[in-house]
């Protein structure tokens, strides 16, 4: 073999070390630390501003309460991208240079999840990310923080269909933020199974982050005689489509996923009178719920105001529980010498119906799918979010009908 091919050789493997390392920690660590990375006072801060308090107070009860990970504590280190994803990838960059650095990265901030889904792969870190298709797909190191969006749009898609009266087919028309969030609810998979589902899709507007008047759009879409709005964004812009409504003298409601809760809500609460949203956990307008109990037990204790009374904010404890049981089973089993990333994966893709804080929400996971598939469907009714009733509205889980891309199956 010549020189030259023998040093393109070990070059080669040289970069495959680098590009996928499988070292194990080698020792038991003195802290494992994990990051929050997202929009803390941008366009989505009202929603997702609180998993940052979130994670730390959940952080907190594993170290105080439950002696950490096998006696090792959790760390958190949190960086608000402000919406721009440019900024979010820099912060990624910095916190990698950390030593040491995150083991886990918790992305509220669909744009950059997306820009950083490789590169968790080389970096060998993992990823909660939300739930647009790239953001999870194909298959690496993200986990979803609940359904992918197309599935949580599905879900009231099911509800309406299920609960409609008339012998037409009902009539949806789509108005949504022009960008990775707002887009992520339109794949051929979603209109596939509204098809297939006989509920027509009349209309799609498409708006900017920052637009607030939206009465052109909606013009346009009152002359397609819609029977619902259908949308996948937070904070102002739902708010925008339901004034452009309420200016219009519409008489027409909007369902929307996880981005139309509380913080939202909040926001203006008339506007969103008899709206719907699909939402990954149980309400915090049941406060008999045990779960709920102890989340507004951990809000008091930790002297947290209304604005962190969102489901991010359980997305927080969600994160952390989940880093607490996952690692925690995968140490049991190999030991700190032996624990790899590769390791702590196997223990995700094998969560069936996990259930913590009492059932607040439900997580499977597998290999092949990254999403959970257990979503809840609710109404809004004098600023709270209860359950709508009819078939699939009694609050309870409602499986997702699996709309992940064929060829990530």
């Amino acid at each position: 073999m010549k020189r030259k091919e023998i040093i393109g050789i070990l070059m080669f493997c040289l970069f495959v070390l680098i590009s996928f390392p499988t070292s194990t920690l080698a020792e038991k660590p003195a802290i494992i630390t994990v990051a929050v990375l997202g929009d803390m006072t941008g366009p989505y801060a009202s929603i997702v501003g609180p998993t940052v308090p979130g994670s730390q107070d959940a952080a907190r009860y594993v170290n105080e309460e439950l002696g950490g990970i096998d006696g090792v504590k959790l760390k958190v280190v949190s960086r608000d991208n402000t919406g721009k994803s440019s900024l979010g990838l820099q912060q990624y960059a910095e916190l990698m240079s950390m030593k040491p650095h995150p083991l886990f990265f918790c992305v509220p901030h669909t744009p950059t999840a997306e820009a950083l889904r490789e590169k968790i792969v080389r970096d060998n870190v993992l990823g909660f990310f939300p739930s647009s298709i790239p953001d999870i797909y194909p298959q690496g190191n993200s986990y979803a923080f609940y359904g992918i969006y197309p599935e949580m749009a599905g879900v009231f898609i099911k509800w309406l269909r299920a609960n409609w009266k008339e012998k037409r087919n009902p009539r949806v028309a789509i108005i949504t933020w022009d960008q990775a969030y707002g887009r992520a609810i339109l794949t051929p998979e979603f209109f596939d199974y509204c098809k297939k589902m006989k509920v027509d899709i009349v209309a799609k507007e498409l708006f900017g982050v920052r637009d607030v008047n939206l009465t052109t759009h909606m013009v346009r879409i009152r002359a397609k005689n819609p029977d619902w709005l259908l949308t996948n964004n937070t904070g102002s812009g739902p708010v925008a489509i339901m004034r452009a409504v309420k200016e219009l003298g519409m008489k027409i409601k909007l369902a929307n996923g996880v981005g139309g809760g509380w913080g939202t809500i909040r926001l203006d609460p008339e506007l969103f009178e008899g709206c719907i949203v699909v939402m990954e956990m149980a309400s915090y307008d049941n406060p008999t719920h045990p779960g709920i109990k102890k989340i507004f037990s951990s809000l008091k204790k930790n002297n947290r105001s209304i604005k962190e009374q969102t489901g991010h904010y359980v997305l927080g404890w969600q994160y952390i529980l989940m880093i607490h049981k996952v690692v925690g089973q995968a140490v049991a089993k190999v030991g700190w010498e032996n624990l790899t990333v590769s390791v702590i994966k196997n223990e995700l893709n094998h969560l069936t119906n996990w259930m913590p804080l009492d059932g607040i929400v439900k997580v499977t996971y597998s290999n092949k799918r990254r999403a959970t598939p257990w979503m809840r469907i609710y109404k809004v009714h004098d600023g709270k979010l209860v359950p709508p009733g009819g078939k699939f509205g009694g609050s309870e889980f409602v499986e997702c009908s699996d709309l992940t891309p064929v060829k990530y199956k």
